[in-house]
Formats: C-alpha cells, structure tokens, sequence
C-alpha cells in the first residue's frame, strides 16, 4: 500500500455535506487567484456575444410593440399574418438565447478546463504553480473537452435540457481527465469517476447556482431601478449603436456570476478528488480484500500474521480493511461496520 493511504482515506471517506463545506473553503482560499482569470473569461464572452446578438435583439425590439398588440388581441380575431409574426419573434428570440447560451458555456468550460489541474493539485497538496499548470493545460486535447461539453451541453439546452443534464452529469469531469497525467482514456475515466455519483454532481450545479441565483435576486432589488434608468434601445439602432454601452449594461446585470465565477469549479473540484480517490482504492483492494495490518502502516503490532488467502481471515492474527473507507476488521463480513459499504465476496 502507497505511503499516502491515510492520505486518500480522508479525501474518498466523505459525506456530500462534508464535500461541499471542503469546497465552499476551498474557494476562500483561492479566490483571488482563481477570479482574476475566470472573470477575464466571462467578460471575453459577454463581450463576444453582445457583437453577435446586436443586430438580432434590434430587430427583436422592432417587432415587441406589435406582438404586445396582439397578446392584447382577441385570439379569434388573428390572422395568418399574426401567427407568422408570432412565429418569426418567437424564433428569433430562441436564436438569441440559443447563442447567448452557446457562447457562455464554451467559455465557462474552457474556464474551468485551463484551471482545472491546477487547483486539483492545489487540493490534494501537491507543490503547483498557476501559471506552468495554466500552459499545460492549452492543448489539443482541449478541443475534445470543448465539443463535448461545450458544443454537447448548448445544444442539448436548446432541446429541452435533458440531453445537456446527462452529458453534465457523466462527463462533467473531464474537464480535469483530459489533462490528467495518469489517464490514458479520459473520457471513460471522467465517466467512470461519475460512475453512481450522477446526483452529487448535479447537487453541486444546484447549490453553486441557488446561491448565485439568491444573491443575485437580492442585488437586484436594489440596482433594477438604476438599471431601468441607465437602459435606452438606441444602443442597438445601427446608426446609433454603442456596444460601449451595451457591453456596461451587460456587465452590471450580471456582476452577481462574474463575483462568483469560481465557485462552481471549486466545489466541482471537492467532488472530483472525493470520487476519483474513492475509485482508486476500491480498484486497488478489490483483489485481494485482505492485506497484513503491517501493509498499511498501522499500528496494529500485535496483527503481524501474514494472510494467505481469504480463508484465513478467520484465523487468530489476521485481518483486512476495508477499500472504502479503510477500517480495519479482524473478521469476515458482509458490510462495512464503519462506513456500511458492501463487498463483493462470499461469506
């Protein structure tokens, strides 16, 4: 057994509250290092994607006071030519969301992809530098994790959510597989990771953006009215057109997800360590389950006998831990008495 089995123990033997409060203080610690980067990467596709959606949100705002008089309209009283103008106003404000969401979560993604090793090692106490991991981390490998979960998850949002939910949910992770040096198929590692997980890391996404969402509302009680004030249409007019402005209004409006732009990936980053340790030993110990107390390091002096094959486990002086947890029990057992896992052998 690796010197660091005590080590890997106290990452993979945790509850999921105990996951997030790892996460919540993890961001404490750094947030300043992470928010300069993952900041500049929202503000980049804000930027980016007021320049595409311009044109499209002017013509918007051309149709709103007609489709206003029609909401106001006796239904049975519309012709071909509402229901037309109906149709075009509402493609063309899924097109705008389609895109405002496509450009977002690519770069939330390649945020979270060109960070991700480092606060992975960060996390585990692994001597690191931001910058060298930051390098590292751009690579071609880095467009597959883009087309998977960035391309993957936009489209998948756009056809009611649920195709975007399951690719999150199992592959999420391999924004730090696909830069990981000890994994040689990073997809089915990141799947793999995920493996029965498939709640925790959706439980993550909620907590991470209820708080935002909470913090958010309550920021915007106050800055709406100034907001309403500051907003004029001509911004949009092409012969009046102030992406200076628009890109401000923009900015204030979501100043609430810039601030916490690092709490995802931190709690993100809680989880993974959790799993991908929890992994590691069940795979380690799976064959054999019994191992001399000396293996690991204990100080069960007394349990000096070796262990021959699994029979022996009921024999004075012998032993085996547990792979999940890593308590030691003298006797054969169906269950973890300690963290209630079951084994995969015969009483």
């Amino acid at each position: 057994m690796p010197d660091g089995y005590p080590r890997v123990v106290n990452f993979s033997n945790k509850r999921f509250s105990e996951v997030l409060s790892e996460g919540f203080r993890f961001f404490g610690k750094n947030y300043l290092t992470l928010i300069i980067p993952l900041g500049l990467f929202m503000l980049i596709s804000l930027i980016i994607k007021n320049f595409l959606v311009a044109d499209l949100f002017w013509q918007s705002l051309q149709i709103t006071p007609d489709i206003v008089n029609l909401l106001n309209k006796d239904p049975s009283a519309l012709t071909n030519e509402d229901f037309n103008l109906m149709t075009d106003y509402l493609a063309l404000t899924l097109y705008i969301g389609f895109i405002n969401g496509f450009v977002t979560t690519i770069f939330n993604v390649l945020a979270m992809c060109l960070v991700s090793n480092y606060l992975y090692n960060k996390f585990i106490g692994n001597e690191t530098k931001f910058f060298s991991e930051f390098k590292k981390a751009i690579n071609g490998k880095l467009i597959f994790v883009i087309l998977l979960l960035g391309v993957g998850i936009s489209i998948g949002s756009f056809l009611l959510f649920i195709p975007s939910i399951i690719i999150f949910g199992y592959y999420i992770f391999y924004v730090f597989t696909y830069n990981s040096d000890d994994s040689n198929q990073p997809i089915k590692d990141a799947r793999e990771i995920a493996r029965k997980s498939f709640w925790k890391i959706i439980g993550v996404f909620v907590v991470s953006n209820l708080i935002i969402l909470i913090i958010d509302f309550v920021f915007h009680l106050f800055i709406d009215g100034f907001l309403v004030q500051l907003y004029k249409s001509s911004w949009y007019n092409p012969s009046t057109r102030n992406f200076g402005m628009i890109i401000l209004y923009d900015l204030i409006y979501h100043i609430v997800d810039l601030i916490f732009a690092p709490l995802f990936i931190c709690l993100l980053t809680s989880l993974y360590v959790s799993l991908k340790n929890r992994k590691e030993i069940s795979v380690q110990y799976r064959t054999p389950y019994y191992q001399t107390p000396q293996s690991y390091g204990t100080p069960y002096r007394d349990e000096s006998s070796s262990i021959k094959s699994m029979n022996a486990v009921d024999k004075p002086g012998s032993g085996f831990y547990c792979p999940f947890c890593g308590q030691f029990m003298k006797t054969k057992r169906k269950y973890c008495p300690h963290c209630g896992e079951q084994f995969n052998f015969e009483i």
